[in-house]
Formats: structure tokens, C-alpha cells, sequence
């Protein structure tokens, strides 16, 4: 035998949740208020006349019994209601009586209740869902606008040089030609300097070299005398 086909287990009530009643005996004293509200108005329309109205009642004062008994006693218990109704007129009541009763056996459609209960739920059912899910979707889009803007606002909020990096501009970009220009200056400058000290070693090793292969000064009367400086005139020929 397969599960489906396997009668569905019955929701049960707690039996307390009605004060001890149960959900069918509570339903039907809500008809039983509803059935009697209804056969008042059903006498009040017989008593007056159909379309006719109240001074052309066919009882008028039964009509205004029955009317004033219905404006001024609230309908809470139907049993009480009628209890009162019957000290006024008891001919009155008990029409009321056999009205509800005729009408909830053979007036009343059970099966249409059946379908409009179930219609109804079903139908109320679906919009909250609808309502639900709109909620929900509303919600979504909402907080991904909310995180959208978060973000270009961060975007926005960051420093200005990351934007004034895109766009050059003259005066940035002097700046930064000249940032750029002074390690290349101070990059050229040790090298020069080097190439000057090089230079000035030669220099000075090519002086003493030079000094090295010159003569040494000669001494005349006690005195240095440069290389050179002194001149030896030749001898003269004589006749």
C-alpha cells in the first residue's frame, strides 16, 4: 500500500484551548448568534411588510418590540436575549424560535460555508505570502542601495591625491618633475665629485712625477737655485 495513499493523521485540538469546548461546539454558538440575528431581521421584514416600511406594518406593534428590543439588548447570549424578548411578548419570541430553527435546517447552505471558509482561508493565505515576499524583496534591494551607497561614499572619501594623480595639472607636474630632478641631481653630483677627485690625483701624480724627473736645483754661494736658472756663458775666442 503506498504512503499516499494512507489516510492523513488528524490535526488535534488541545482540549483546553477553548475552555473545554471544542472548535466545532464554539463555531456552532457562533451560528446559533448569527441564526438568530437572522430570523429577527427576517420577522422585522415580514411584521413591516417587504418594501413597504414601518407604517405600513402588518403588526406595528410587534415591529417596534422587536426593534427595540433589538437596538437597546446586546445579542451576546441568544438564549438570554430571547429569555428578555419573551417578557415582552411571548408570541414574538417564539416566532423568532421557529424562524432559526426552520432557517439552520433548511435554508442555511452548509456546503457553501464549507467552500467560502476554505476559499477564504486559501485566498487570505496567498496575499500574506504575496505581502511577505514583497516585504522581503523590498528589504533586499534596499539594503544593497544602502551598501551601494556605502561604497561610493568610501570612494568618495578617499584623499585627493589618488584623483589629482589622474589629472596632471601644470603645477603638479613641475612638482613632480622637480621631486623627480633632485635624486638625479644628487645621483649626478657624487659621481662629478668623484670624477673631479680622480682628476685632481692624476694631476697631482703627473706633478710629482714631473718634479720627480727634473733635475735637482743647483747650489750656488749657499743658495737654491731653480733648475735652469743659472746660465754658463761659452768662452770667447781671443785673437
Amino acid at each position: 500500500m503506498p504512503l499516499s495513499s494512507w489516510p492523513r493523521p488528524r490535526l488535534l485540538v488541545h482540549w483546553c484551548s477553548f475552555g473545554g469546548v471544542s472548535p466545532e461546539r464554539k463555531a456552532s454558538e457562533a451560528l446559533e448568534k448569527l441564526f438568530t440575528f437572522i430570523s429577527a431581521k427576517i420577522i422585522l421584514a415580514q411584521l413591516e411588510g417587504s418594501g413597504r416600511g414601518a407604517l405600513a406594518a402588518y403588526n406595528q406593534e410587534q415591529y417596534t418590540t422587536l426593534f427595540s428590543h433589538l437596538q437597546d439588548v446586546p445579542l451576546g447570549d441568544p438564549d438570554q436575549w430571547l429569555e428578555q424578548l419573551m417578557r415582552k411578548d411571548k408570541a414574538l419570541a417564539l416566532r423568532v424560535m421557529e424562524v432559526r430553527a426552520a432557517y439552520s435546517k433548511e435554508d442555511f447552505e452548509w456546503d457553501q460555508l464549507q467552500r467560502l471558509s476554505v476559499e477564504s482561508i486559501k485566498r487570505s493565505n496567498l496575499q500574506l505570502m504575496r505581502k511577505a515576499a514583497t516585504a522581503s524583496l523590498q528589504a533586499t534591494q534596499l539594503s544593497s542601495s544602502q551598501q551601494l551607497t556605502a561604497k561610493q561614499q568610501q570612494t568618495a572619501g578617499e584623499p585627493t591625491c589618488s584623483k589629482s594623480s589622474t589629472q596632471d595639472t601644470p603645477g603638479s607636474t613641475a612638482s613632480m618633475q622637480q621631486q623627480t630632478a633632485q635624486p638625479q641631481q644628487q645621483q649626478t653630483l657624487p659621481a662629478e665629485a668623484s670624477a673631479m677627485t680622480a682628476g685632481d690625483c692624476s694631476i697631482e701624480q703627473t706633478n710629482s712625477t714631473n718634479d720627480t724627473n727634473a733635475s735637482p736645483p743647483e747650489d750656488i754661494g749657499g743658495e737654491m737655485l731653480p733648475p735652469g736658472s743659472l746660465q754658463v756663458e761659452p768662452p770667447k775666442k781671443t785673437d
